[in-house]
């Protein structure tokens, strides 16, 4: 099973591997199969930030974008009303993967994704509250107070003071 062996590769660090076994389950995993198409999108969006945060320029743009695209998948088909929790994972991937991309851009379209990433953040506290996920909503409002932080150094005057005060409350 390609997808077993996508999954023991992640688990080893071996990103590469992984992502070519995951690319050759999605053969066999049609869209119609929907909980499992979206564990392999969000799989493949895994595998690929992994290798876009360990490279540099065009190939860790490329990496980053395809893992934005197979994030934006998963939540073509994890909804909030379906499977809630599942798509507030989904919703802290696509912050992670988004706040990456921000980082690494910089300037205005830098900004504009990491605003997208604080979005997809409180949407997945939305779900993921202190009282029924303790851990994913500690780890998202890390990611979240991450996001903020590194929106709030670029951006100028009382704005940016503003968000770092809001990812100083995210932490």
């Amino acid at each position: 099973d390609y997808k077993l062996a996508g999954d023991a590769a992640y688990s080893d660090y071996r990103f590469n591997d992984a992502l070519v076994a995951y690319t050759q389950a999605e053969r066999y995993v049609p869209k119609m199969m929907t909980i499992e198409w979206a564990e392999l999108q969000d799989a493949l969006g895994k595998s690929n930030w992994a290798l876009g945060i360990r490279m540099a320029g065009a190939e860790s743009a490329k990496y980053l974008q395809d893992a934005l695209s197979a994030v934006r998948a998963t939540l073509t088909v994890l909804t909030k009303d379906l499977l809630p929790q599942n798509w507030a994972r989904s919703q802290n991937s696509l912050g992670v993967v988004l706040s990456e991309q921000g980082a690494r851009i910089g300037g205005e379209a830098g900004t504009r994704l990491l605003a997208q990433a604080v979005q997809a953040y409180k949407a997945a506290l939305t779900v993921q509250t202190k009282e029924s996920h303790p851990q994913d909503w500690a780890a998202t409002q890390n990611n979240l107070g991450t996001a903020l932080g590194e929106q709030g150094t670029h951006t100028s005057g009382e704005a940016g003071t503003r968000l770092l005060a809001q990812a100083v409350q995210a932490y």
